[in-house]
């Protein structure tokens, strides 16, 4: 699978380049607050140190605080640029007409990531709670999240998703039904979507 991300092309932190892009920008996300509802720092936040920098830029007079103060506000923007940077990646999963919402420029060629294989359920034991069920899974190298699915039908539709961002330390479902065989099956997946489910394995509960 290819995606695209959103990049920062500020080779260095020149003022202006830092203010003209941060202002670029919190423009793009404010006039598309519903593609980026919560984005870190906040908008408001994100808006005011923007217009400090330009403040800053504007009353340099060439002495030796000035130029500090410009250089300590380009540093808190461009670290915001970076935060929002993260940020707009997560929200758009590669999708680059997402990325271009933001105002940040987009990758020119999209990059390959691999999206984990079939996931392995060694086991499955007895939970910490009555009902419960704590499930065993053989490690995959490109996941960082698993996802379980129960069912107690044979009808292959009847599968439901009771956890969907499990890590594999703590990988432990509950208010399952007393006695009633149960089929649990496992995926792995990262930013860049879902793998295959593990093969069923069979519980029941108690």
């Amino acid at each position: 699978m290819k995606t695209h991300t959103a990049v920062l092309h500020i080779k260095n932190k020149e003022p202006k380049s830092v203010a003209s892009l941060g202002g670029r920008v919190h423009t793009s996300m404010v006039a598309h607050k519903e593609t980026f509802p919560d984005p870190d720092p906040t908008i408001e936040v994100f808006g005011k140190e923007i217009e400090r920098l330009y403040t800053v830029i504007k009353e340099k007079d060439g002495s030796k605080i000035k130029n500090q103060t410009i250089i300590d506000q380009t540093n808190v923007v461009y670290a915001m640029l970076k935060s929002q940077l993260g940020y707009t990646n997560k929200v758009a999963g590669g999708d680059k007409s997402i990325i271009l919402l933001s105002g940040f420029d987009c990758n020119s060629e999209p990059i390959p990531h691999e999206i984990p294989g079939k996931a392995l359920i060694k086991r499955v034991e007895d939970g910490n709670t009555v009902c419960s069920a704590k499930i065993y899974v053989e490690p995959l190298a490109e996941a960082d999240r698993y996802k379980v699915e129960i069912t107690t039908s044979t009808d292959p539709d009847s599968w439901e998703t009771i956890l969907d961002f499990g890590v594999l330390n703590k990988i432990e479902i509950r208010n399952l039904t007393r006695g009633k065989e149960t089929y649990i099956r496992v995926t792995g997946g990262n930013r860049h979507g879902w793998g295959i489910a593990s093969e069923p394995v069979a519980f029941i509960p108690r």
